[in-house]
């Protein structure tokens, strides 16, 4: 279950018991500041509360205000300058709205079972959330928006994550991508022995290397025990301009050889194709110097949770280690 699903499954339950409960959700973060947009918590009159808008402070402030609007006062917005009206060393400001839970009750048992539609509304102003169908323009996972007056928020569905392998690293690379939310699609050949059955982290297991999986947005890490089909791999996705993410496994010289091969190929000609090769995570992570299958699945995790995070990727892409072991 998703940090975001916790507190919405804890708030029904509390709503169900005959508890007071206002959910509390930041829809402003201006410089340094411990959540950002999005970051939830509930709050029961009695004070008791499930997750957290940052800590400190400010969380004490927001959950006293909270606490009154559980039990009953209007819906408010808490705004606090961190350093100057809370001698918070951050220096950020943030701004945290208050809703009662109890009129968004519907809204919150759906997103407590993870039925909802693809996008969570919540209105600055207090008024109860909203669910609606995904429209274009609304923002990707993990990066909610200010719009017309809302807080927008992806929450249907999982980010997906195509996992091309299944050796050393994508078996300690699986459980950390499905704890932090993505939806793990395994692709491989079978001739190893590895699909004999879908590890309990996956979603899928297709028993091919078929870039055809691939749908837009997805994450996709080519993590294969074959330089051959890994070079196959990458000719087909490396033009594919609609993906999220794409990384490969490998050392500084696997990258640099399959590079000549795909420009020999005409695939990454022109600006479009350094652009493109531009995007290509190779070799994939980031670089914290790992070497072990269990390390490597740390590297390419933790350069995931970058790009989430932060919008992007951190560092050059300098070789990461050498030749890895999938």
């Amino acid at each position: 279950m998703s940090s975001r699903s916790d507190v919405f499954a804890r708030a029904l339950r509390a709503l169900d018991a005959g508890r007071g409960v206002a959910i509390a959700s930041v829809i402003g973060a201006h410089g340094s500041t411990p959540r950002h947009l999005g970051a939830r918590m509930a709050v029961a009159s009695d004070g008791e509360q499930w997750g957290t808008v940052g800590g400190g402070k400010i969380e004490q402030l927001v959950v006293a205000a909270a606490r009154e609007v559980a039990a009953g006062a209007a819906p408010r917005v808490v705004r606090q300058h961190l350093t100057r009206d809370l001698a918070m060393c951050c220096g950020g400001s943030m701004e945290v709205v208050l809703t009662p839970a109890a009129p968004s009750r519907e809204v919150i048992a759906q997103l407590a079972a993870g039925q909802a539609p693809e996008v969570l509304v919540t209105p600055v102003d207090g008024e109860p959330l909203a669910l609606r169908a995904a429209s274009p323009g609304d923002p990707p996972h993990h990066h909610p928006r200010l719009a017309n007056g809302a807080l927008v928020e992806r929450v249907g569905g999982k980010e997906r994550a195509i996992v091309f392998g299944l050796g050393h690293v994508a078996k300690s690379l699986g459980p950390l991508l499905a704890s932090l939310g993505f939806a793990v699609i395994v692709c491989d050949d079978g001739e190893t022995g590895a699909t004999r059955e879908t590890p309990p982290w996956a979603t899928e297991l297709h028993e091919m290397f078929d870039a055809r999986v691939v749908q837009p947005g997805d994450v996709v890490l080519i993590v294969t025990r074959d330089h051959a089909i890994d070079q196959q791999l990458l000719e087909a996705l490396i033009v594919r301009d609609d993906l999220g993410y794409l990384g490969m496994i490998g050392s500084r010289g696997k990258v640099g050889r399959f590079r000549k091969r795909l420009e020999a190929r005409g695939l990454i000609d022109g600006p479009a194709g350094e652009a493109r090769w531009a995007r290509l995570r190779a070799p994939v992570g980031l670089d914290l110097g790992a070497e072990t299958p269990e390390e490597i699945a740390i590297a390419i995790a933790a350069e995931l949770v970058a790009r989430r995070r932060v919008g992007g990727v951190v560092g050059d892409w300098s070789p990461r280690r050498a030749e890895a072991v999938p």
